[in-house]
């Protein structure tokens, strides 16, 4: 098991997480306050670990659905930091 594994399985057991692979669903709930809590590398893509919100079924739901929105300039600094991430992180 390497230490990525271990840090994640640990990680879940002591406060309970969302993953998505999903880059601009992440940006939408780093917009929203959710804490980025770690990225795991899946092959060549990434997945965000969140730490998870009662919340975050509704949210999650409105993003796809349409039914939300986020300040567009805070959406549009979350991308570019976001990428920042994946590619120098």
């Amino acid at each position: 098991m390497s230490i990525e594994q271990w840090h994640h399985e640990n990680l879940e057991r002591v406060q309970p997480t969302f993953e998505t692979r999903d880059f601009y669903l992440a940006c939408f709930l780093r917009c929203l306050g959710y804490e980025l809590r770690g990225l795991r590398t899946e092959g060549p893509r990434k997945v965000f670990i969140f730490q998870d919100r009662a919340s975050r079924r509704d949210d999650v739901v409105a993003y796809f659905g349409d039914a939300t929105s986020v300040r567009a300039l805070a959406f549009a600094a979350t991308i570019k930091d976001m990428k920042g991430l994946l590619h120098n992180g």
